[in-house]
Order: structure tokens, then C-alpha cells, then sequence
């Protein structure tokens, strides 16, 4: 096997252990079965375990932002692109892909390289996020005097709502939804309730 491929079947095997045992239980060894290849050809390609987990959640994240940024590009209504990253996980990996986000997030506390590499993927969403705005902005959709700044607020609330779900709080995804929409509407000068308003594939959104 070429190595790029041998690397990309090593990576692969990374991101199903994960996605099986959790970043804290999974091992070089785990991977390195699920492989087909020895531990020492592993580390050939991944010096260390916490590079190995870090290129694994890099490329379960670059795959979610890559789909969201495709799914943005289908509409180009700066409202309907809000909605769409506004809504319960997004556009992208939804629940699972959000899940690897947390786990990787408790888990860079105690690896720096995970930390790394948290941050970049981190800022990449928010400049997605900043971007929608700044269309917004410009197409005299929104009234936003400081895009950066929204944009993290949203990103953050998103995040914060999802790991409530994902621990089982109780807390209802459409709960969720219009505390973040009154918020952004608020943020971006929208009328209230316009993230709110019938929903361009079909359907009324729901009723708080």
C-alpha cells in the first residue's frame, strides 16, 4: 500500500475507534489492529498517540465544516444560511460530528496538541459563522456593528445547548433553537421571530 493510503486507512481506523470507545479509552494499539497494521508502523505516520487523535478529530471536524460550507453555498439568502447554522447541530455531521467535538474538547485539557488543534478548528467554524453575518450586513439583511463578536455568541450558545443535550439535561433541542434565535435576531437587528417565521423546506417551525 502507498503510504498516503496506508495513512488514510490508519486515520480511518482512528476516527471509528473514537467514534466507538471515546478519545480517553481508545489507544494507539486499538488503532493499530483496527489497521491491519503494526504499533510501530503506526507511529511511523503518527509520532505520538496524541497526534494520532488529533489528526482523527481534525478530520472528522474539516469533513462537518466542509458540509456546512456546502450547504450554505446551496442558498445564497443571508437569512436562510442564519437559520440553517441556527438550528439543533447545525449543518454539517449534526449529533455524532457534535459529540466528536466534545470529547475532543475534555480531552485537550490534558493534550496540548489536541489543544492545537482545537483552536484552529475552532476559529475556522467562527469564521464561518462571521461570514454569513457579513453578507448579511452587506446585503442590508442585518444590522450588525460587530460581526466577530456575534459570531463567537452564537457559536458558543450553540455549543453550550448541544452539550445540554448531549448529556441528557432535559433540555428540548427547540428550547434550545428560540433562545438562540431571539438572541441573534436581538444581535443582528432582526424583527422578532424572524428566524422563527415558516421554514424554506416546508413546515411552520415550531411554537415556543
Amino acid at each position: 500500500m502507498q503510504p498516503e493510503r496506508r495513512r488514510a486507512a490508519i486515520l480511518d481506523a482512528a476516527v471509528a475507534e473514537v467514534a466507538e470507545r471515546g478519545f480517553a479509552r481508545t489507544t494507539s494499539r486499538h488503532v493499530a489492529a483496527r489497521a491491519g497494521v503494526t504499533h510501530g508502523l503506526l507511529h511511523h505516520y503518527f509520532p505520538d498517540h496524541d497526534t494520532l487523535l488529533a489528526a482523527a478529530f481534525e478530520k472528522v471536524a474539516l469533513e462537518e465544516i466542509d458540509e456546512a460550507n456546502e450547504a450554505l453555498a446551496s442558498d445564497r439568502d443571508p437569512l436562510a444560511q442564519l437559520r440553517e447554522i441556527t438550528e439543533p447541530y447545525g449543518p454539517g455531521g449534526g449529533e455524532e460530528a457534535y459529540r466528536f467535538w466534545l470529547e475532543a474538547w475534555a480531552e485537550a485539557y490534558h493534550s496540548p496538541t489536541l489543544q492545537e488543534t482545537s483552536r484552529r478548528l475552532s476559529v475556522a467554524w467562527h469564521e464561518l459563522v462571521v461570514g454569513v453575518i457579513e453578507r448579511g450586513n452587506a446585503a442590508g439583511v442585518f444590522r450588525c456593528d460587530h460581526p466577530h463578536e456575534t459570531a463567537w455568541m452564537v457559536v458558543a450558545l450553540s455549543d453550550a445547548y448541544a452539550l445540554q443535550c448531549q448529556i441528557g439535561s432535559g433540555l428540548d433541542p427547540h428550547e434550545m433553537n428560540h433562545v438562540l434565535w431571539r438572541l441573534t435576531e436581538r444581535e443582528l437587528g432582526l424583527e422578532p421571530g424572524a428566524l422563527a417565521r415558516t421554514l424554506d423546506l416546508g413546515g411552520p417551525a415550531p411554537v415556543s
